[in-house]
């Protein structure tokens, strides 16, 4: 009993329906919750989360493409302004080389379209290679030092035939260069400002159609988990209606929230059954106790009759000498004892009168039915253990009822360890404010076939003629009386635990007994 009684203390189900029930109950929680968790919630949340994730990358990626397309286009306007510049220089070049004039504006021309080169040289390089770019950017350097060399040997009129012509001929050549480039560079940036705007439009919908497929299966596979799960929470409504009260075990490979369903369900039927348990065996007993209280009290009169009869013919009998009639009359006297302890026995299990309550701490009671057994434990080898705690609350009860509770509960301990061992008292208080206390031993234990069957008055487990079978039944009604709750839990070879719970003074409900 004392792997059982780590920790907290048991909740009374497991005392009513026994130890091999609970363990059931147990081993199905541990199925469940062995399982990985993987909720709806989560699923439904991941879900949605993925929703969002995907709406805010359409959107940065929308914003992203949206930029490069923009930046494309101002690289193709700082192109074609390069490239017009260039035209202008060339053709200005052209008609000062045939009539004569126009080299400044050549010249100037030419210079912008540097300055303009310079300004948009990380736009272009997006569009086209550093090779490229510095090619271009040494062809407008040579224009425009050429057309500049060309204005000042006009100012000073130092021109000949042959550094004429060469220099026609290489401006010709640079402009020419310079406008290939500008055109494979406006190709480029053509293309890749096209492919921007083509995926600006093409994101959308592709996110759109993922966006659709998460919500079907949010709503598909989801909804089939949700719809199985509960077709299989009407089968197991119709079992347990069908009175099939075994756990529910799981059936998928992970844990969600109809699982903590089926726990609930699984606790709610181990309560249910075990408040059955209590409701038919406190019926059994209330009939049985009206039976036995009418018979009890048909043979308490002629018991008196015949135990005051013999006690006369004894001493008529010891006056004249007859041993052998004495002998005779002894036997039947002290069988009409035992028989007496019998009735008033069986009264004091059917007495239905409440008890007179005063409040007072259950350790007085423990400890003085312990002093009466003092001598019998330590014939028996049974160390007591008396670990209940000092600030215990009060309960409201009787003192000498509640000391024969005790004593009965610690001489079945006794009993059940002829051959020594520990016996323990143990409590404390549950959070609704009950108290409760434990009486555990280490003795031969009790089968699980006789549990329900403790209370009986005259049901024992002991050998013919070592117990009359009234000690627990007279316990059941000193705790019924007291408005408390009696459990046995015990398993064969290992010993026995009986746990009383008592409502904590003031806390008699109205109407209890």
């Amino acid at each position: 009993m004392e792997e059982r009684r780590k920790g907290e203390p048991q909740d009374h189900p497991e005392f009513t329906l026994g130890a091999e029930e609970a363990a059931r109950l147990r081993e199905a929680e541990r199925a469940f919750l062995d399982r990985p968790l993987l909720s709806i919630r989560a699923r439904i949340t991941g879900g949605f989360l993925l929703c969002f994730l995907l709406v805010a990358a359409t959107a940065a990626g929308s914003l992203g493409l949206l930029h490069g397309a923009r930046s494309g286009l101002s690289a193709l306007a700082a192109a074609a302004a390069v490239e017009s510049k260039v035209h202008g220089a060339r053709s200005h070049a052209r008609d000062f080389f045939r009539e004569g004039k126009g080299i400044e504006e050549a010249r100037r021309d030419a210079e912008a379209a540097l300055d303009l080169y310079h300004e948009k040289a990380p736009a272009f390089l997006a569009a086209t290679g550093p090779s490229e770019l510095a090619l271009l950017g040494s062809r407008l350097r040579r224009l425009a030092q050429g057309l500049a060399e060309a204005s000042a040997l006009e100012r000073f009129g130092a021109w000949e035939p042959k550094a004429r012509m060469d220099l026609e001929a290489a401006l010709e050549r640079d402009g020419a260069e310079a406008l290939e480039v500008l055109e494979r560079i406006v190709g480029r940036q053509s293309a890749r400002t096209e492919r921007f705007l083509v995926l600006t439009q093409a994101l959308p919908f592709a996110s759109l159609a993922f966006l659709l497929g998460i919500i079907y299966w949010v709503v598909r596979v989801l909804g089939r988990t949700i719809s199985l799960s509960l077709d299989r929470f009407r089968g197991y409504t119709r079992r347990i209606a069908a009175g099939d009260f075994s756990p529910i075990t799981p059936a998928k490979p992970y844990r969600d929230e109809f699982s903590d369903l089926a726990l609930a369900v699984n606790r709610m039927l181990f309560e249910l059954r075990a408040r059955e348990a209590q409701v038919t065996r406190a019926g059994k007993l209330a009939a049985l106790g009206t039976f036995t209280a009418g018979i009890a009290h048909e043979l308490n009169n002629p018991l008196n009759n015949i135990s005051i009869t013999v006690e006369a013919l004894l001493d008529e009998c010891r006056d004249v000498g007859d041993a052998r009639k004495v002998k005779l009359l002894e036997d039947a006297y002290r069988e009409a004892q035992r028989a007496d302890a019998i009735v008033r026995g069986l009264l004091d299990f059917t007495r239905d009168e409440p008890p007179r309550l005063e409040p007072l701490r259950l350790t007085g009671a423990v400890e003085g039915a312990a002093d009466l057994l003092r001598n019998e434990m330590a014939l028996s080898g049974v160390v007591f253990t008396n670990l209940l705690p000092q600030d215990l609350p009060e309960v409201e009860g009787d003192l000498d009822a509640l000391r024969q509770l005790f004593f009965n509960l610690f001489l079945n301990a006794v009993q059940a360890m002829p051959g020594g061992g520990r016996l323990r008292v143990d409590g404390g208080t549950f959070p609704t404010g009950k108290v409760w206390v434990e009486v555990t031993d280490e003795g031969t234990g009790i089968p699980p076939e006789a549990l329900p069957h403790l209370f009986d008055p005259f049901f024992t487990t002991k050998e013919r003629g070592k117990g009359t079978g009234l000690g627990l039944a007279i316990c059941h009604g000193i705790v019924r009386r007291h408005g408390g709750e009696i459990h046995v839990d015990s398993v064969v070879g290992r010993g026995t635990t009986v746990r009383l719970v008592f409502p904590a003074l003031g806390a008699r409900k109205e109407g209890a007994p």
